[in-house]
């Protein structure tokens, strides 16, 4: 009968087994904190990518899109994209006359432009099977 709960359950989709993937980010040699990480897989191989967010001390941990949480990504080749993004609400409403609204909020970019997007990223890494630590050391003289 345990046999059958193990067999007879899920919706028959493959998974790819997944390696534990973490390590360090930081932007010109300070770690941050909130940094949204995002590996996209270079070769349809893989098929699906993988995203952490960091701590306070700047450490992340990856989830792939069909892994359990915490549980890293399919080995193989990896661009990098690093974000941080910081709401703030404003102390008065500006009024934006281009679509006749108010703006409550403003949204920063802390992590310089080039690494936001896979096509300027120059952030590549390659996950091997096993544990896998992969620091990603930013800069913000880094251009596109």
């Amino acid at each position: 009968m345990l046999l059958l709960l193990f067999v007879g359950c899920g919706d028959g989709r493959q998974f790819s087994q997944t390696e534990m993937v973490e390590g360090l980010v930081t932007l010109d040699g300070v770690p941050v904190e909130g940094a949204e990480i995002m590996f996209f897989p270079l070769s349809d191989e893989i098929g699906e990518g993988a995203t952490g967010t960091s701590d306070s001390q700047g450490r992340y941990r990856l989830s792939s899109v069909r892994g359990a949480p915490g549980r890293g990504v399919p080995t193989g080749e990896y661009g990098v994209t690093v974000s941080k993004r910081v709401i703030t609400e404003l102390p008065e409403p500006i009024f934006n006359p281009a679509d006749d609204s108010f703006e409550r909020f403003r949204i920063e970019e802390r992590i310089p432009s080039v690494y936001h997007e896979i096509h300027s990223t120059p952030l590549r890494a390659t996950v091997v099977t096993g544990h896998n630590t992969i620091d990603l050391e930013l800069h913000s003289a880094t251009r596109p």
